[in-house]
């Protein structure tokens, strides 16, 4: 009796194990839940929803335009590790031109989100109108600065719209977009030459000292490699260009630079709960 029992005992434990190896194995390499900490996906994702999150090495993950969930690659946040979710909008080997009119990826336009802020400058003529303007629209001040000319203010593209309704051809004449200096780059592929420009130089600092480390010396505007100036970079692995939906509540490729290969967790999947009950259970998109 008392051995029966105890083999009962053990294969009730090792069932547990077993199953306690399966979920264990399932979450390190299959799938994962994580929570939405930050607005910066909304409207595809929302602050306090949960995923799940595909983990499994395939080829397309992460995906052209999928919401990714990654780690920070800067050296100085390898002891914290902090999470991010963005969408990746450029793959290895892609072409990305940024401008006032949004991203260009090989050509084809990707807009600024709505929810985007641009800087506005209102010189001294229109100031008044413009102010009052806006206190009638509700729209808020943000980042209001004083300029020699007038003031500078942050702005949706919708904000935008609805005070050139309100105010006269002669004030929308003093109520300028401030335009931005357009850049090109192009995302790092494994074992492709990678020509170093200046903008290349600016995005790709962290990955180049990651991959060279006490090889490479940055000096002014130039990489030298084993105290050579190089022209070109040889990286060991893909990289991926990440823009977050909500851009202004958001950390990503923008402030990060381009997000190696072995930083990708993977593609969030499902979002399996959220406050929203339309939202439980739903693909994220």
């Amino acid at each position: 009796m008392a051995k029966r029992s105890f083999i009962s005992v053990t294969r009730w434990l090792a069932t547990i194990v077993l199953l306690a190896g399966i979920v264990m194995a399932v979450r390190y390499f299959c799938m994962e839940s994580f929570h939405v900490s930050t607005d910066s996906m909304e409207v595809a994702l929302h602050k306090g929803d949960y995923i799940l999150v595909n983990k499994l090495p395939l080829k397309d993950n992460p995906g052209r335009n999928r919401v990714v969930l990654f780690t920070s690659p800067l050296l100085k946040d390898t002891v914290s590790n902090p999470l991010f979710l963005s969408r990746c909008i450029g793959m290895p080997g892609d072409t990305i031109r940024i401008s006032n009119d949004g991203y260009r990826v090989n050509g084809k336009l990707i807009p600024h989100s709505p929810r985007s802020l641009s800087t506005y400058i209102v010189t001294q003529d229109a100031l008044d109108e413009v102010l009052s303007a806006q206190k009638k629209l509700n729209i808020p001040l943000r980042n209001l600065k004083e300029e020699p000319f007038g003031i500078s203010i942050s702005l949706t593209s919708f904000e935008e719209y609805q005070l050139r309704e309100e105010l006269s051809e002669e004030a929308n004449i003093r109520f300028l977009k401030n335009p931005m200096e357009s850049y090109e780059l192009i995302v790092p592929q494994k074992g492709r030459a990678y020509r170093l420009d200046a903008a290349a130089l600016t995005a790709c600092r962290e990955a180049i000292q990651t991959e060279a480390r006490d090889k490479a010396v940055f000096r002014d505007g130039k990489l030298f490699l084993d105290g050579r100036e190089a022209a070109f970079f040889f990286f060991d692995q893909d990289y991926y260009w990440m823009l977050s939906d909500n851009a202004n509540e958001a950390v990503d490729s923008r402030h990060l630079g381009f997000i190696p290969r072995d930083h990708i967790i993977g593609n969030a999947w499902l979002c399996w709960y959220s406050k929203e009950r339309q939202r439980i259970l739903k693909p994220v998109n």
